[in-house]
Protein backbone atom coordinates (compact mmCIF):
# COMPACT_ATOMS: atom_id res chain seq x y z
CA UNK A 1 0.00 0.00 0.00
CA UNK A 2 1.57 3.27 -1.13
CA UNK A 3 1.43 6.64 0.64
CA UNK A 4 -1.48 7.91 -1.50
CA UNK A 5 -3.65 4.90 -0.64
CA UNK A 6 -2.83 5.31 3.05
CA UNK A 7 -3.84 8.99 2.92
CA UNK A 8 -7.10 8.10 1.15
CA UNK A 9 -7.86 5.46 3.76
CA UNK A 10 -7.16 7.86 6.61
CA UNK A 11 -9.27 10.55 4.92
CA UNK A 12 -12.20 8.16 4.43
CA UNK A 13 -11.98 7.06 8.07
CA UNK A 14 -11.96 10.71 9.22
CA UNK A 15 -14.96 11.50 7.01
CA UNK A 16 -16.93 8.54 8.42
CA UNK A 17 -16.06 9.70 11.92
CA UNK A 18 -17.34 13.21 11.15
CA UNK A 19 -20.54 11.87 9.61
CA UNK A 20 -21.06 9.70 12.68
CA UNK A 21 -21.09 12.81 14.85
CA UNK A 22 -24.13 14.24 13.05
CA UNK A 23 -27.14 14.17 15.39
CA UNK A 24 -30.36 14.02 13.37
CA UNK A 25 -32.66 15.54 16.05
CA UNK A 26 -30.29 18.49 16.44
CA UNK A 27 -30.07 18.87 12.66
CA UNK A 28 -33.88 18.92 12.45
CA UNK A 29 -34.02 21.56 15.18
CA UNK A 30 -31.48 23.71 13.37
CA UNK A 31 -33.47 23.24 10.16
CA UNK A 32 -36.59 24.48 11.96
CA UNK A 33 -34.75 27.62 13.06
CA UNK A 34 -33.40 28.07 9.50
CA UNK A 35 -36.95 27.91 8.12
CA UNK A 36 -38.18 30.39 10.71
CA UNK A 37 -35.42 32.82 9.73
CA UNK A 38 -36.38 32.57 6.06
CA UNK A 39 -40.15 32.62 6.74
CA UNK A 40 -40.45 29.26 4.98
CA UNK A 41 -43.53 27.94 6.76
CA UNK A 42 -45.83 29.43 4.16
CA UNK A 43 -46.49 27.19 1.18
CA UNK A 44 -44.30 28.62 -1.58
CA UNK A 45 -42.42 27.00 -4.48
CA UNK A 46 -39.10 27.46 -2.71
CA UNK A 47 -40.20 26.11 0.71
CA UNK A 48 -38.91 22.57 0.12
CA UNK A 49 -35.60 23.89 -1.24
CA UNK A 50 -35.13 26.10 1.83
CA UNK A 51 -35.81 23.14 4.13
CA UNK A 52 -33.37 20.86 2.30
CA UNK A 53 -30.69 23.56 2.21
CA UNK A 54 -31.18 24.24 5.92
CA UNK A 55 -30.77 20.54 6.73
CA UNK A 56 -27.60 20.28 4.61
CA UNK A 57 -26.13 23.40 6.25
CA UNK A 58 -26.94 21.91 9.67
CA UNK A 59 -25.17 18.65 8.77
CA UNK A 60 -22.09 20.50 7.48
CA UNK A 61 -21.95 22.64 10.65
CA UNK A 62 -22.03 19.54 12.86
CA UNK A 63 -19.37 17.84 10.75
CA UNK A 64 -17.05 20.85 10.95
CA UNK A 65 -17.88 21.69 14.58
CA UNK A 66 -18.85 18.39 16.25
CA UNK A 67 -21.23 18.75 19.18
CA UNK A 68 -21.29 16.59 22.30
CA UNK A 69 -24.19 14.13 22.36
CA UNK A 70 -26.87 16.23 24.04
CA UNK A 71 -29.93 14.25 22.95
CA UNK A 72 -29.45 10.61 24.01
CA UNK A 73 -32.91 10.56 25.59
CA UNK A 74 -34.80 12.58 23.00
CA UNK A 75 -38.54 11.87 22.88
CA UNK A 76 -41.39 13.35 20.88
CA UNK A 77 -44.69 12.87 22.66
CA UNK A 78 -47.55 12.58 20.12
CA UNK A 79 -50.00 14.81 22.03
CA UNK A 80 -47.77 17.25 23.88
CA UNK A 81 -45.31 17.64 20.97
CA UNK A 82 -47.75 19.28 18.53
CA UNK A 83 -49.22 21.31 21.40
CA UNK A 84 -45.70 22.61 22.15
CA UNK A 85 -45.32 23.79 18.54
CA UNK A 86 -48.73 25.49 18.57
CA UNK A 87 -47.93 27.10 21.93
CA UNK A 88 -44.68 28.61 20.62
CA UNK A 89 -46.37 29.86 17.45
CA UNK A 90 -49.12 31.42 19.57
CA UNK A 91 -46.54 33.15 21.76
CA UNK A 92 -44.79 34.48 18.65
CA UNK A 93 -48.07 35.87 17.28
CA UNK A 94 -49.11 37.51 20.58
CA UNK A 95 -45.63 38.95 21.16
CA UNK A 96 -45.56 40.39 17.63
CA UNK A 97 -48.75 42.32 18.39
CA UNK A 98 -47.34 43.59 21.71
CA UNK A 99 -44.06 44.74 20.16
CA UNK A 100 -45.89 46.46 17.29
CA UNK A 101 -48.09 48.30 19.80
CA UNK A 102 -45.05 49.45 21.78
CA UNK A 103 -43.32 50.69 18.64
CA UNK A 104 -46.36 52.62 17.38
CA UNK A 105 -47.40 54.01 20.76
CA UNK A 106 -46.39 57.66 21.30
CA UNK A 107 -44.41 58.61 24.37
CA UNK A 108 -41.09 57.66 25.94
CA UNK A 109 -39.25 54.50 24.83
CA UNK A 110 -40.36 51.24 26.40
CA UNK A 111 -38.04 50.11 29.18
CA UNK A 112 -36.67 46.60 29.46
CA UNK A 113 -35.03 44.30 31.99
CA UNK A 114 -32.64 41.36 32.08
CA UNK A 115 -34.24 38.41 33.84
CA UNK A 116 -32.31 35.43 35.26
CA UNK A 117 -34.17 32.14 34.85
CA UNK A 118 -32.83 28.94 36.40
CA UNK A 119 -34.01 25.89 34.48
CA UNK A 120 -35.96 23.31 36.48
CA UNK A 121 -34.89 20.38 34.30
CA UNK A 122 -31.39 18.91 34.11
CA UNK A 123 -31.23 18.69 30.31
CA UNK A 124 -28.91 20.42 27.85
CA UNK A 125 -31.40 19.79 25.05
CA UNK A 126 -34.31 21.46 26.86
CA UNK A 127 -32.13 24.39 27.88
CA UNK A 128 -31.01 24.90 24.26
CA UNK A 129 -34.59 24.61 22.99
CA UNK A 130 -35.85 27.12 25.55
CA UNK A 131 -33.06 29.52 24.54
CA UNK A 132 -33.92 29.15 20.84
CA UNK A 133 -37.67 29.49 21.40
CA UNK A 134 -37.17 32.53 23.64
CA UNK A 135 -34.99 34.23 21.04
CA UNK A 136 -37.44 33.72 18.16
CA UNK A 137 -40.32 35.19 20.19
CA UNK A 138 -40.37 38.97 19.52
CA UNK A 139 -39.41 41.13 22.48
CA UNK A 140 -37.07 38.67 24.16
CA UNK A 141 -33.51 37.58 23.46
CA UNK A 142 -30.95 35.46 25.31
CA UNK A 143 -28.10 37.58 26.66
CA UNK A 144 -26.13 34.77 28.29
CA UNK A 145 -26.50 31.08 29.10
CA UNK A 146 -24.66 29.85 32.19
CA UNK A 147 -24.52 26.11 31.56
CA UNK A 148 -23.10 24.93 34.93
CA UNK A 149 -25.97 26.53 36.84
CA UNK A 150 -28.47 26.11 33.99
CA UNK A 151 -29.36 29.80 34.12
CA UNK A 152 -30.61 31.79 31.14
CA UNK A 153 -30.25 35.56 31.23
CA UNK A 154 -33.02 36.98 29.09
CA UNK A 155 -33.41 40.58 27.89
CA UNK A 156 -37.16 41.22 28.02
CA UNK A 157 -38.74 44.23 26.33
CA UNK A 158 -41.51 45.86 28.34
CA UNK A 159 -40.50 44.47 31.75
CA UNK A 160 -40.38 47.84 33.49
CA UNK A 161 -40.75 46.79 37.14
CA UNK A 162 -40.34 43.77 39.43
CA UNK A 163 -43.90 42.57 38.82
CA UNK A 164 -43.52 42.61 35.03
CA UNK A 165 -40.08 40.97 35.30
CA UNK A 166 -41.61 38.20 37.43
CA UNK A 167 -44.38 37.79 34.84
CA UNK A 168 -41.79 37.49 32.06
CA UNK A 169 -39.88 34.91 34.11
CA UNK A 170 -43.05 32.90 34.61
CA UNK A 171 -43.64 32.99 30.85
CA UNK A 172 -40.22 31.44 30.24
CA UNK A 173 -40.95 28.77 32.86
CA UNK A 174 -44.19 27.96 31.02
CA UNK A 175 -42.17 27.70 27.81
CA UNK A 176 -39.77 25.28 29.52
CA UNK A 177 -42.73 23.21 30.73
CA UNK A 178 -44.25 22.97 27.26
CA UNK A 179 -40.89 21.95 25.74
CA UNK A 180 -40.14 19.42 28.50
CA UNK A 181 -43.56 17.81 28.06
CA UNK A 182 -43.21 17.90 24.27
CA UNK A 183 -39.73 16.45 23.73
CA UNK A 184 -38.34 15.63 27.18
CA UNK A 185 -37.60 12.19 28.59
CA UNK A 186 -39.63 10.67 31.41
CA UNK A 187 -36.84 11.73 33.77
CA UNK A 188 -37.08 15.34 32.55
CA UNK A 189 -40.85 15.35 33.06
CA UNK A 190 -40.41 13.85 36.55
CA UNK A 191 -37.93 16.63 37.41
CA UNK A 192 -40.41 19.21 36.17
CA UNK A 193 -43.27 17.68 38.16
CA UNK A 194 -41.12 17.67 41.31
CA UNK A 195 -40.23 21.34 40.82
CA UNK A 196 -43.89 22.27 40.23
CA UNK A 197 -44.93 20.36 43.37
CA UNK A 198 -42.28 22.19 45.41
CA UNK A 199 -43.49 25.53 44.06
CA UNK A 200 -47.08 24.70 45.03
CA UNK A 201 -45.99 23.76 48.56
CA UNK A 202 -44.05 27.02 48.94
CA UNK A 203 -46.82 29.18 47.49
Amino acid sequence: MNALQIKKKIGARALRSRIGKVQIPVALGMTLVWMLLFDAFRFRPETLGIAVLGFLVSVVIMMVFPLPPIVPGFRFWPLQGPYMVLYILGKMFAASIDVSAWVLRPGPPVKSSVVAVRMRTDSDLIMVCVAIATSIIPGSVIVEAAQPGRILYVHVLGAQNDEEAAEAKQGIYELEERIARGIGTRENIAELEAALAAERRNA
